[in-house]
């Protein structure tokens, strides 16, 4: 069975620059304005007004000489408009496509809120992830604008790979937005909603110094554009890798139908184990007798109760969600009843809550095998053992667990 864990703890240093370009404008000033002579519409020309005739009144004597005209001012050099300067180039139009996440999660890591959607389920897929670095939380709903922020000062960052490989948790590309803004709503906590919207990301492609966490970006290098997003996912908690407590969370019971606690279930006892199972597995029929056996060793030995046991269905005989009576039928084949057998299926991928809580410890080609088992201690609900986790065997951990 192939389970995707998307791109979840991926070190990747993200940074953003945006270059803005200003143009400052021109204009003239306005000079003297010409002279302009009555009669002719024409600048007029300087000189001497011309002698007026005419005999004078009585008295005789000489008629005074007429006073001269006054000199015009000299012509001023008409005013040139500057040539406007050019407008700044813009920017390339963005060539990618926008992104539509077909798996989303939200956790609360050590720096703060992490989401991260992926668009597929197989190799090359893209992710988009936002971090709310905040582990104080000093950041709540507002508008972010995204533009001129940089991986080592950025609270509220955005970034897109390309190129995944869920397998191996590794992408070829990295991209860091020019500009955009992120519009919280709601930051719930583990239970609760985280709401956003991204208007207008338009990412670009850069290369990231891993010493020193700066991006720069890369020349001719590809661009994606997301115009607008809205992100409403129920935050869920961190699952619990070896050695970490695991949180509580509850799976239907296929005999009574009630949804029952873990921490609830292995309360008293030494170990709680956890089998994966589906009704198309055949291994799983031929382990299932064995951990029913074994179970049976231990009540004997140590009491009963002292060790519980969880098998979960993840899908039926034609790897579709498994009804609460497949689930039944399923467990006769094993057990005198089904009070030991669970259904974990959302509608859209099996064992949808039990990984929410326990890491599965996937394989390198990004999958892992049915029947898998997990053990955790009682009491104190520490995540002891996963298949394929490094913890050693099942059987020296069902020993070691029980002692």
């Amino acid at each position: 069975m192939r389970r995707t864990p998307g791109v979840r703890g991926l070190l990747v240093a993200l940074v953003a620059a945006l270059a803005l370009v200003a143009c400052d404008g021109g204009g003239g000033g306005g000079g003297e304005p010409v002279i302009v002579s009555p009669a002719t519409d024409a600048p007029a020309e300087p000189g001497a007004g011309g002698a007026g005739g005419g005999a004078g009144g009585a008295g005789g004597g000489e008629e005074p000489a007429p006073e001269p005209e006054p000199e015009p001012e000299p012509e001023p050099e008409p005013d040139v408009e500057p040539e406007p300067e050019p407008e700044p180039e813009p920017e390339p139009a963005c060539t990618g496509e926008g992104f539509v996440s077909v798996q989303e999660r939200v956790t609360y890591e050590a720096a703060g809120l992490h989401y991260q959607g992926i668009d597929g389920e197989q190799n090359p897929m893209r992710a988009l992830l936002v971090d709310i670095r905040d582990p104080d939380g000093r950041i709540g709903p507002g508008s972010y604008d995204l533009a001129g922020t940089n991986l080592a000062d950025c609270e509220v960052c955005v970034a897109g790979l390309t190129g995944c490989n869920p397998a191996t948790g590794q992408c070829s590309k990295v991209f860091y937005p020019r500009a955009g803004t992120v519009e919280i709503d709601a930051i719930g906590a583990v239970g609760e909603h985280f709401t956003a919207r991204l208007r207008g990301i338009d990412f670009e492609e850069v290369t990231v110094d891993r010493a020193t966490a700066r991006s720069t970006p890369v020349a001719g290098g590809q661009t994606w554009c997301n115009a607008e997003q809205d992100i409403d996912v129920v935050v869920s908690p961190k699952p619990a890798r070896i050695g970490e407590v695991v949180q509580d969370f509850a799976l239907q019971n296929c005999e009574t139908e009630e949804f029952v606690n873990v921490h609830t279930l292995a309360a008293e006892a030494r170990a709680l184990w956890i089998v994966g199972s589906a009704g198309w597995c055949p291994a799983c029929r031929q382990f299932l007798p064995q951990v029913i056996d074994v179970l049976g060793q231990v009540d004997a030995q140590l009491g009963e109760g002292a060790m519980e046991v969880m098998i979960v269905v993840g899908e039926d005989a034609s790897y579709r969600q498994p009804s609460l009576e497949f689930c039944r039928q399923y467990a006769r084949r094993y057990d005198t009843d089904a009070r030991r057998f669970y259904i974990d299926h959302n509608g859209q991928g099996s064992f949808a809550t039990l990984f929410q809580y326990v890491w599965p410890y996937v394989g390198a080609n990004g999958e892992f095998g049915l029947p898998w088992s997990a053990l955790i201690r009682g009491r104190t609900f520490e995540y002891y053992y996963a298949d394929r986790s490094g913890a050693g065997d099942l059987n020296t951990a069902l020993n070691g667990i029980l002692r």
